[in-house]
């Protein structure tokens, strides 16, 4: 079942990046590696998220993922074009994904 879920994920046509609780990049769909590889970016799995953008861009992916990990009824927040999806294990926050 795993395979098949990773494989429906890799095939969306939306960019999905999974960032850990420590903002490193877990996971990019085929979608988004496609979209940083077009912009010279490679390799991005094990880095932190926070090399690829502005300082005020940084800022606001904090608060955001602050907010979410804060906040256990929420699941998301918009950023942007993009939305921020907490992902939580028994109510514990682990991370979040990015799509646009």
């Amino acid at each position: 079942m795993e395979e098949i879920l990773i494989n429906i994920v890799d095939n969306m046509e939306k960019r999905i990046i999974f960032v850990d609780e420590f903002h490193i990049i877990k996971y990019l769909n085929n979608s988004a590696k496609e979209h940083y590889k077009k912009k010279g970016l490679c390799n991005l799995v094990g880095r932190s998220i926070f090399e690829f953008h502005k300082s005020e861009t940084n800022e606001k992916i904090k608060s955001a993922a602050k907010t979410l990990e804060d906040d256990n009824s929420l699941s998301k927040v918009i950023i942007g074009s993009a939305t921020m999806y907490a992902i939580r294990v028994k109510n514990k926050f682990c991370g979040y994904y990015e799509m646009f």
